[in-house]
């Protein structure tokens, strides 16, 4: 498969740190059984979508090599009932659809997976399909969908019928979709920083610039002195000032906050590092000072266990349990006993107050201190 050099699945990355794109190019590209079951859930997504049936009727057909499980169909299902209701009698359905956007960014393209023109209305409907359980994506300012909209531009200008585009995130095993509006005008202005920020990446002097979102799926990221050097920076300066016998409970309020700040992208990072030992370690390199040892172990039944336990406790040797949500839902269907669940609230823990979630405290005194910078 073709992949652009600077992608717009990738655009998180070379768009916040340019020297990206050279710090990542030596490295090879893997893959994973998430980033498959992915790639199998949006082949399901593009077939109904182009076929007009339901997910269910894949159920147990073979897609890339494995059969779609019941799960896989659900989730689908719900990306396409959301694609579908967007259609109407005036509009234009769109599905894998590869979008050129090199006017913008040198030799730019990707594959879009959804997206519907509403003539009536002059907006364009983006969709995206994120199949991950893991981290929630956001249709606020998405790069990845601005650049699709700009490759649709490209193609369908010349009908003059774009007048805004809604960009929708559809993660259906995590989130309900909330969109985001872009007119084509404020669609310009993102270009032009594009453009801007992808010739600086084509520069082998781009600078590198360690972030949270920039940081999270770069390859080069174990190996970064850029990162390394932030992370160093970012704690030694907290306690450049403090004497060893100092309390912990003794840092600033200042101090305490630049640590929280930081603390996502030190430990991605550190995470990282280890992982990229343990690697090298498991490809029989070697890495001085470290080995790879078993973790720890938990007894558990052998195969021969229950005969033995049913022999002396009979009746005792079992408990009964009610199955779990997410069987249940394998079983019936997502939805079909909404009025027999409830959600307890959970564990209160720690927040950066752009958040989304609300606080739980009335008050809130976060802000009676000032910060520099």
């Amino acid at each position: 498969m073709q992949h652009a050099l600077l992608s717009a699945s990738g655009s998180g990355t070379w768009l916040n740190c340019p020297g990206s794109r050279k710090a990542q190019q030596d490295y090879v590209d893997k893959t994973s059984p998430f980033a498959v079951e992915g790639s199998r859930a949006h082949e399901l997504a593009d077939i109904c979508l182009k076929s007009g049936e339901d997910a269910a009727v894949h159920i147990g057909m073979e897609i890339m090599g494995e059969a779609v499980p019941y799960e896989m169909a659900q989730y689908v299902q719900e990306y396409l009932d959301y694609v579908r209701s967007h259609e109407g009698e005036n509009t234009t359905l769109y599905t894998e659809e590869r979008v050129d956007f090199s006017n913008v960014v040198p030799e730019g393209f990707g594959t879009m997976d959804a997206a519907v023109l509403d003539f009536d209305s002059g907006t364009c409907h983006i969709f995206d399909l994120k199949y991950g359980r893991g981290v929630q994506v956001y249709s606020y300012e998405n790069t990845q969908s601005q650049l699709y909209a700009l490759g649709l531009l490209n193609e369908l200008g010349f009908l003059d019928a774009i007048k805004m585009f809604r960009i929708h995130i559809v993660q259906p095993r995590k989130v309900t979709p909330e969109p985001w509006n872009i007119k084509v005008e404020d669609l310009e202005i993102f270009a032009a920083y594009a453009s801007e920020r992808a010739e600086l990446a084509m520069t082998d002097s781009a600078p590198r610039v360690p972030g949270d979102k920039q940081c999270m799926w770069c390859k080069a990221k174990p190996d970064c002195p850029a990162l390394a050097k932030f992370a160093e920076e970012t704690i030694l300066a907290e306690f450049d000032t403090i004497e060893e016998t100092t309390p912990v409970d003794k840092l600033s309020d200042e101090q305490k906050k630049s640590i929280l700040d930081n603390k996502k992208l030190i430990e991605g990072f550190l995470k990282a590092v280890e992982q990229s030992v343990y690697e090298r370690i498991e490809n029989g390199e070697g890495f001085k000072g470290y080995k790879i040892v078993s973790g720890r172990s938990i007894r558990k039944w052998g195969a021969d266990a229950e005969a033995y336990l049913k022999k002396k406790l009979k009746s005792k040797a079992y408990k009964k349990a009610l199955i779990g949500i997410g069987d249940a839902e394998k079983l019936l269907g997502k939805g079909t006993f909404d009025d027999y669940t409830v959600r307890p609230t959970g564990k209160p823990t720690l927040a950066a107050k752009s958040d989304k979630r609300p606080a739980l405290l009335a008050e809130d005194i976060s802000d009676e201190f000032e910060i520099e910078g």
